[in-house]
């Protein structure tokens, strides 16, 4: 295999010269095209030597079929009469070379070969790429839903942003293609009818577009394999990634087995598929059941010990008591507090839209367990997330039955705005904040004192 690469080849169906460009100027650095797929080309290494390569499409070509229909061979006897050797083909799509420095074309009929292209394209390009902005708009809308639900969680999270980019931009990549696709055939159209040749829909701008997109998508891509690595661990990370390629393996081992069975085209698609569907129904079953038994969760790099607490005289649970550095502590409201089992635990993060920091100290569920406090300072970047997270804040969940929320003084914490948690006519230890520039979030046991609401001031900054 060392005579041989393999390149990653990113292509449309529909910039044929693109393609063709590409192998001419490979084969002058000695990388001959042997085999193409829908990721991988295979490319043999030879001296380079000027060749001259073009891309048809015959709509009867499949990966599914057992061999070169009757048709197809008639077409390639043709091309070759014309002095075009066969070099392979991927679905709807044949690629030819030639030593000479001007072949004789052998598609010569321009609106033939127009009307040839458009049938292979409504055959497969066209359905391949609606289904795939279907398949990543389902995902904007559970993003959009999951945005819905908790904006603040949502826009404090870089990760989802960024997923959420990578969702968008596919989705508008995926336009801009077929958007492209239609203008290249109403311009085709225009030059048959004029007597002149199919529309070159090759563009230095479509080269930027398709550079930009690449690198944006493989760029978050890497941060979010790297980011996945660095949480869950590499095997915590292989087992999700994995599924994609070894699923593919199974795909196509089943279409190979089947072609050299000589099964139909029809019979292969339907079995291949089938496969398909139960090894990913079986991987997934694989993937929740190690999940369950080794579990899989973010990797925990925060300093911390574990004890196993007794929660009644028949069962214990083992906790995890952490020792981050919070700026407000119990003891700091409380004054000296004798207990050993407080969990001090902190999380932040941020993006361009929110900056989101929480604090808590949990004491271990008892009779007798000393306060622990819970509070969170958000800093909006525009005024809109301000409002949005105002919004959500204040919003009462419809499970919270008789719970309201009742502005207080501003005087008390030096607000613009502040508000205290009622539930019936008793007032709780909840308090939201509104700050010209952020907004905290307290949630305490209980209603805090004069002299407490000092020290939160004092050791928040406000």
């Amino acid at each position: 295999m060392k005579d041989k690469t393999k390149r990653i080849m990113n292509f449309r169906f529909d910039r044929y010269e693109d393609v063709e460009n590409k192998l001419e100027k490979l084969a002058a650095k000695g990388l001959f095209l042997e085999k193409c797929g829908p990721f991988f080309w295979t490319f043999r290494k030879g001296t380079p030597q000027k060749l001259k390569y073009t891309v048809t499409y015959f709509s009867e070509g499949s990966v599914f079929n057992p061999n070169i229909t009757e048709n197809q061979q008639t077409y390639f006897d043709y091309a070759k009469a014309a002095g075009w050797n066969f070099v392979t083909q991927f679905n709807q799509m044949q690629i030819f070379s030639s030593e000479a420095d001007n072949p004789i074309p052998f598609e010569t009929d321009e609106k033939e070969k127009f009307e040839n292209i458009k049938k292979c394209m409504r055959k497969s390009y066209l359905p391949s790429m609606i289904a795939m902005i279907l398949v990543f708009a389902l995902n904007l809308i559970v993003q959009f839903n999951s945005f819905q639900l908790n904006p603040i969680d949502y826009l404090s999270d870089p990760i989802r942003l960024l997923t959420t980019s990578m969702i968008l931009s596919i989705i508008l990549y995926s336009v801009y293609s077929l958007m492209t696709y239609f203008i290249w055939i109403k311009r085709s159209e225009k030059s048959i009818a004029l007597g002149g040749e199919c529309a070159k829909n090759s563009s230095i701008v479509y080269k930027i577009v398709d550079i930009i997109y690449m690198v944006f998508v493989f760029g978050s891509l890497g941060y979010l394999l790297l980011h996945l690595l660095y949480e869950i661990g590499g095997f915590g990370l292989f087992l999700p990634i994995a599924q994609m390629p070894i699923l593919m393996i199974i795909f196509w081992s089943s279409i190979k087995y089947f072609k050299k069975k000589k099964a139909s085209a029809t019979k292969n698609k339907v079995i291949s598929f089938t496969v398909l569907i139960i090894a990913d129904i079986a991987y997934i079953a694989l993937l929740m059941a190690v999940i369950m038994q080794f579990g899989l969760g973010e990797r925990d790099n925060s300093n911390y010990r574990t004890v196993n607490w007794q929660l009644s005289k028949t069962e214990s649970h083992e906790f995890k008591l952490y020792s981050d550095e919070i700026p407000l502590t119990s003891e700091d409201l409380y004054g000296q507090i004798d207990y050993d089992y407080y969990s001090y635990e902190r999380e932040i993060n941020r993006t361009l839209f929110l900056s989101k920091s929480g604090y808590c100290q949990y004491s271990l569920p008892a009779k007798d367990s000393p306060p622990r406090i819970e509070y969170e300072i958000l800093e909006p970047q525009f005024n809109f997330v301000y409002g949005l997270s105002k919004e959500h804040l204040l919003e009462i969940p419809e499970w919270r039955d008789n719970t309201t929320f009742k502005a207080i003084n501003n005087n008390i914490f030096e607000t613009s705005e502040a508000y205290q948690r009622y539930y019936e006519d008793t007032p709780t230890g909840d308090y939201t904040l509104f700050f010209k520039d952020k907004i905290i979030r307290l949630n305490m046991e209980e209603p805090l004192t004069t002299k407490q609401i000092l020290i939160i001031k004092e050791k928040l900054k406000i």
